[in-house]
């Protein structure tokens, strides 16, 4: 059964995306030059919509270091309308008549990789894989968050660390690099891809929607096996109880395919799953009945379980257990749900941060919030007082925000929920 509930936990899978470079973001300057004798300007920015019957292309700039939305009209003799593709970076020249804007042409903007680094879709990364085209592929998260789940084959080579930096140098510069983040908004795989050009290095592309554009595609993602025996993660064996019985993985729960969708609901949200079984395709089955449910935090055993044993893991032979039984242990930095909700009622001294995206915000609004998206927030912290601790709302995407906002000089904390919300408010639920 599909859960009504909106659920914030994806990527990191994700719980563990993140959009913040080593220098921070490297988002594009919105570009506006002074009105010539032509009257004439210039924006720089990513498309959000093209709308055809109104003629209107909305477009996100960046202006004295704010995120903004601006609706500029176009018409049947504006060129390069082919340019305009919901996500790319485009350079809009508009002509100003009598106060108003309209757009002359469109050209390709800044993607924001360095000279020698292009983009590389989704779609075209699965042929690679299977076609077995040589390149090496890397994960530019922290470890942890690489440790949960990743795409199959890539190494874990953290961005923002010396010993990452080192790693990639002892790397063949003649083998193709392509790195990826969390999603498409991340700057990591576009910093790491960075210091690569500037290495020598001459094949170097960047995952366009990152982990999670992979995740939206339906592929497969992996666990890595000390994640696995850390036990920190809801550990499914999708196979015939019979061979349950026999041997399994330490700390699995029989729950064999045929049963999955009955017994989704009994999984708690926000839990990291992982899944095996003794076919690739059962285990990426179940990986979509999980997405599909609102379970995020989705991976599954490299190889499934006669690759867990080739690889020497132990494997046990004791009762099955069919249960399940999670608690997820709190961070540091985490509030109770009480706490949130007493911030909530107006303290003095708080200030609630909805991190949520302009499309999730538009399903429902948390009540005294502030909202600035998550991939916007390094732009647009200065909104936000310092002599306040901000609370951010909800989800692994809180997190990340929280610790962002420490890094720069704020007091923060950060709730993990889950939110039930009617297209005009959000409720926090327990």
């Amino acid at each position: 059964m599909i859960k009504t509930i909106i659920h914030l936990f994806l990527l990191p899978l994700f719980t563990c995306a993140f959009i913040f470079g080593c220098a921070g973001n490297q988002g594009t300057e919105h570009q506006e030059k002074a009105p010539s004798a032509l009257q004439a300007k210039m924006y720089q920015g990513k498309i959000l919509q093209k709308l055809n019957r109104s003629q209107i292309i909305r477009i996100q700039i960046t202006e004295n270091n704010h995120s903004k939305t601006i609706a500029i009209p176009f018409d049947h003799r504006t060129r390069g309308l082919e340019y305009v593709v919901k996500g790319k970076q485009v350079i809009l020249t508009c002509k100003v008549t009598a106060g108003r804007n309209k757009i002359v042409s469109i050209e390709p903007g800044d993607t924001g990789y360095a000279d020698g680094v292009t983009g590389i879709s989704v779609r075209d990364l699965k042929k690679m894989m299977l076609t077995k085209k040589e390149f090496i592929l890397i994960d530019t998260r922290p470890t942890k968050e690489y440790e949960t789940s990743h795409l199959p084959s890539a190494i874990s080579i953290p961005d923002c660390t010396r010993g990452g930096h080192r790693t990639l140098s002892s790397i063949d510069k003649d083998v193709p690099l392509i790195f990826y983040c969390g999603w498409p908004e991340c700057n990591r795989s576009i910093a790491l891809s960075t210091f690569a050009a500037d290495a020598g290095y001459q094949d170097i592309r960047v995952l366009e929607k990152g982990l999670e554009g992979w995740v939206r595609a339906g592929f497969t993602t992996i666990a890595d096996d000390a994640f696995i025996r850390s036990g920190d993660c809801i550990l499914l064996d999708l196979r015939p109880a019979r061979k349950d019985t026999v041997q399994r993985i330490p700390g699995s729960i029989s729950i064999p395919l045929t049963t999955l969708e009955d017994r989704v609901d009994d999984i708690p949200l926000g839990a990291p799953v992982v899944v095996y079984s003794e076919k690739s395709r059962d285990s990426l089955e179940a990986l979509a009945t999980l997405r599909s449910a609102g379970c995020v935090q989705t991976a599954m055993v490299e190889g499934n379980f006669s690759g867990w044993q080739q690889r020497g893991n132990r494997v046990i032979s004791e009762p099955i257990v069919s249960t399940i039984h999670w608690t997820r242990k709190q961070k540091q930095g985490e509030v109770s749900i009480a706490d949130f909700r007493a911030a909530q009622k107006g303290g003095n001294n708080a200030v609630i941060l909805d991190v949520r995206t302009d499309k999730e915000v538009a399903l429902g609004k948390i009540d005294n919030s502030i909202h600035i998206p998550l991939g916007e927030l390094n732009n647009r912290m200065d909104e936000l007082p310092k002599n306040k601790i901000i609370y951010c709302a909800v989800g692994p995407r809180a997190d990340i925000a929280s610790r962002e906002l420490k890094k720069n000089g704020y007091t923060s904390l950060f709730l993990v929920a889950e939110l039930d919300c009617d297209k005009k408010k959000c409720r926090i639920k327990k």
